[in-house]
């Protein structure tokens, strides 16, 4: 659904957010489907075609089961600390492109700098989940990187990034 969606309105649609995290991890449960990407000319039409229709910042498409999927448009492009290019996966038909795990678990610890403990917990959780995937190393020379910058969360995403590897240590050795 997110693909047939970049297709029809989105030049440069990428998946990010907890449907991402799914989508790596298989351990999280999106409320939604969040993509960023330039609008197209024209995309309302096609997305009504599609069977989408627009409620406040969502657009939602039913299926005869009765759920209904809602699909956000959040940003235009990726945050300002994606440092890679998404991984692209190839379907049957059409392709997705990703947030790749390194950056979404940036924007994650971005989430946590601002100290609310569902962010935090949210950090930890993807941690745990692609502890193996992540490239560790690099995220500490890009939260250093950050922190240079002067920024408040630049500032604090070193001092994150440790609270967030640690706990993500002891949880898995927990298991």
């Amino acid at each position: 659904m997110a693909a047939a969606f970049c297709e029809a309105a989105l030049d440069g649609g990428v998946l990010v957010g907890g449907a991402a995290a799914d989508l790596y991890t298989g351990s999280y449960r999106p409320t939604d489907i969040d993509l960023v990407g330039h609008w197209q000319d024209g995309y309302q039409e096609r997305l009504a075609v599609l069977g989408f229709t627009r409620s406040g910042r969502h657009w939602l498409i039913g299926f005869s089961d009765g759920e209904t999927l809602a699909v956000e448009v959040p940003a235009d492009r990726l945050f300002e600390l994606a440092a890679e290019s998404p991984d692209v996966i190839d379907l049957d038909p059409g392709r997705l492109a990703v947030i790749t795990i390194d950056d979404l678990m940036m924007d994650r610890l971005l989430a946590a700098t601002e100290g609310e403990p569902v962010t935090f917990e949210e950090a930890v959780r993807l941690a745990v989940a692609a502890h193996a995937s992540i490239s560790w190393a690099k995220l500490e020379d890009r939260s250093r990187d950050a922190a240079a910058t002067g920024t408040l969360a630049g500032g604090v995403l070193p001092t994150v990034l440790g609270r967030v590897r640690r706990a993500a240590v002891r949880a898995l050795r927990d298991k």
